[in-house]
């Protein structure tokens, strides 16, 4: 059969298993007896979801997915996957297999009716009949015509499926059940290669988390992933270790209005004095008088929009205290261990303390008191990138923007926004010495970057009555000098006299120095989705956070500062994005690949009305993510 032919009857087929799979997953609509058996379920129909997605086809035109296609040209292995889905299928079909073997029984519901008419065909079907009609001599005939009518049959019967309900027959046989679908599911991921299912264990908290609407579910979810995760020859074992991981996590930092103070992770309320700071900016270094440990510290003021200390804005601070310092977090969220917030009474605002990395901490023992601040100095990505003249390896350019990516994704499937992601709030530490006794070199190491700048950050259930952040209103406003001049830069640079593209690739003045204001001044906020800075009023959403994270992606392609380009020609934000989609882009194509070029395209053309809630733009955020993962260099 020709894989085109093929990749349509395994497109039919993969949304004919989602209808089974939404049956039988949705916990809300089962019997009280049968919800754990709902919410197993739902673990493996989200495998069966991001394994579509990897093939793009939710995505598919005409009903074909052009990326399975591809694959089987490649390769014959493919083809089983039709034979899978149809086991999957027959499974959630077979009336008579699933009050046998599983002790599932189905009775046709109407509302309001306690006798309803059951329609014939659904009768057929409960009673064990085939409810379709026999196939003509001419279609028995027909090219592929087997594959299309197994396509037809099974996608009728779910459709009148859905139109019944199903219980347990006593305790029932899930665990059967349960076993048979994961043997197919398995079987499905075993025929990617080995770099696809890895991206498909990563993706798995992605499409399964969302579903859990509150604190209880998510444990439930925790629990039933780390079961299905025992068995360890399972080549989806690490993806539900990461659902198990990412949903206790997300259980943790729950909003308030979700779940009561008890089960809350609470900060460690830190005294101010303990804390030796080394400078001043909104962000240092800090050696404990107790220990001698060195510390980061973030200061977070909870200054309001009237000049005033703001109860609310204070309340959100201790809010992102618990989200912080709650341990055990996903491997993949690139975050600095949170020792607790000290409370800076005479200026209004919080210290947020981390620990350095394991490392350090260990090799700053050695390192003489006055050296500390010195030697464990960090680095933002905007200081590296104005002050390193080589540009960094490609392969080492790609690994940075996946890590970075990979920690977002985790980020938003754990409900929380960033808000504030740009270049100067990623930072990286000393590496880590050869003969492991000093940091004399002065090297960063590049492969552990640290997303911070967590002061706007909040849970993406949160409906503020004022977008408008109370605490840094200056990074949604422009300066006097930016806004007569039109341009979006907050410092100059030097530009011929040719209007040239290429003329404006200018290096900047290396201005960055670590514990100066110089990150913080006011500025237009280049890194703020255009909608956002027309309308500052709208709340904040996902969309926005891939629209930020696309410009740090395009600053690590080509290596280069936003802020080193000149641009007053423009005198708003829709204009700005157009020149980086027009001009930037094109060249970060030509020095990274169409792949990397075409993630930061989709990014900054991502739409407000897209969210991680919602499931096109949670799929969207995903496929940014996957389509990462093929860069290599």
């Amino acid at each position: 059969m020709d894989p085109a032919s093929f990749s349509f009857a395994v497109v039919g087929m993969f949304f004919t298993c989602a209808k089974g799979y939404k049956i039988f997953s949705d916990a809300y609509k089962a019997p009280a007896d049968a919800q754990k058996a709902a919410r197993d379920v739902l673990i493996e129909g989200c495998t069966l979801e991001v394994w579509g997605e990897h093939f793009e086809i939710h995505q598919a035109k005409e009903q074909r997915s052009e990326k399975l296609k591809i694959h089987l040209l490649r390769g014959p292995m493919l083809y089983g996957c039709f034979e899978a889905l149809c086991a999957i299928s027959e499974i959630f079909t077979d009336i008579k297999g699933l009050d046998k073997k599983y002790g599932i029984c189905f009775n046709y519901h109407t509302k309001g009716d306690r006798s309803p008419h059951i329609p014939r065909n659904v009768r057929a079907l409960l009673e064990g009949r085939d409810p379709s009609r026999s196939p003509s001599p001419a279609e028995r005939n027909e090219k592929n015509g087997e594959m299309d009518r197994k396509v037809h049959d099974y996608n009728n019967k779910m459709s009148l499926l859905q139109k019944c309900r199903w219980s347990l027959k006593g305790k029932g046989h899930v665990e059967t059940l349960l076993k048979d679908l994961r043997k197919y599911n398995d079987d499905l991921v075993r025929l990617c290669t080995w770099e696809a299912q890895a991206q498909i264990n990563r993706g798995l908290p992605t499409f399964a988390l969302p579903q859990c609407k509150n604190f209880l579910d998510l444990h439930f979810m925790a629990d039933s992933a780390q079961d299905a995760a025992k068995d360890k020859s399972s080549p989806m074992a690490d993806g539900r270790e990461r659902i198990a991981e990412m949903a206790r996590f997300k259980a943790k930092v729950v909003t308030p209005a979700q779940v009561s103070k008890r089960f809350r992770a609470r900060w460690r309320l830190l005294d101010k004095r303990d804390y030796v700071v080394k400078t001043s900016g909104p962000r240092t270094l800090a050696i404990s008088r107790q220990d001698q440990q060195i510390v980061f510290v973030e200061w977070q003021s909870y200054i309001g929009h009237a000049g005033r200390p703001n109860k609310l804005a204070e309340e959100q601070i201790q809010q992102l205290g618990d989200f912080l310092s709650v341990p055990d977090r996903p491997h993949d969220f690139r975050i600095l261990d949170c020792i607790g917030l000290f409370k800076d009474e005479p200026n209004s605002r919080y210290g947020v303390v981390y620990h350095l990395p394991s490392y350090m901490r260990d090799l700053a023992r050695r390192t003489r008191p006055e050296n500390l601040g010195h030697v464990c100095k960090p680095s933002s990505l905007t200081h590296l990138l104005d002050n390193v003249d080589a540009i960094l390896d490609l392969g080492f350019r790609f690994d940075l923007a996946k890590k970075l990516v990979y920690s977002i994704v985790v980020l938003h499937t754990c409900g929380w926004l960033h808000k504030n992601i740009r270049s100067n709030n990623i930072f990286f530490f000393p590496a880590r010495p050869a003969d492991n006794k000093s940091f004399e070199n002065r090297r960063k190491d590049l492969g552990r970057p640290y997303i911070m700048g967590y002061g706007l950050s909040r849970p993406d259930d949160v409906v503020q009555s004022n977008e408008h952040d109370d605490r840094g209103p200056q990074h949604y406003s422009r300066s006097p000098e930016v806004q007569r001049s039109g341009g979006f830069i907050s410092r100059r640079v030097e530009v011929g006299k040719t209007a040239d593209h290429d003329k404006l690739l200018v290096r900047p003045s290396r201005s960055h120095e670590w514990g100066s204001d110089a990150d913080e001044k006011p500025q237009l906020n280049i890194y703020q989705h255009p909608d956002k800075m027309a309308n500052p009023a709208r709340r904040f959403r996902h969309s926005y956070d891939i629209y930020s994270l696309g410009l740090v992606l395009l600053e690590i392609g080509l290596w280069q500062s936003l802020q080193t380009f000149e641009n007053g020609q423009w005198d708003d934000a829709y204009a700005f994005r157009h020149f980086v989609l027009t001009k930037l882009v094109p060249d970060l194509w030509g020095q990274c690949g169409s792949i990397y070029g075409g993630v930061v395209k989709d990014c900054l053309k991502m739409s407000s009305d897209i969210g991680l809630e919602d499931e096109e733009g949670r799929r969207l955020a995903w496929s940014i993510a996957e389509r990462l993962n093929l860069c290599n260099a």
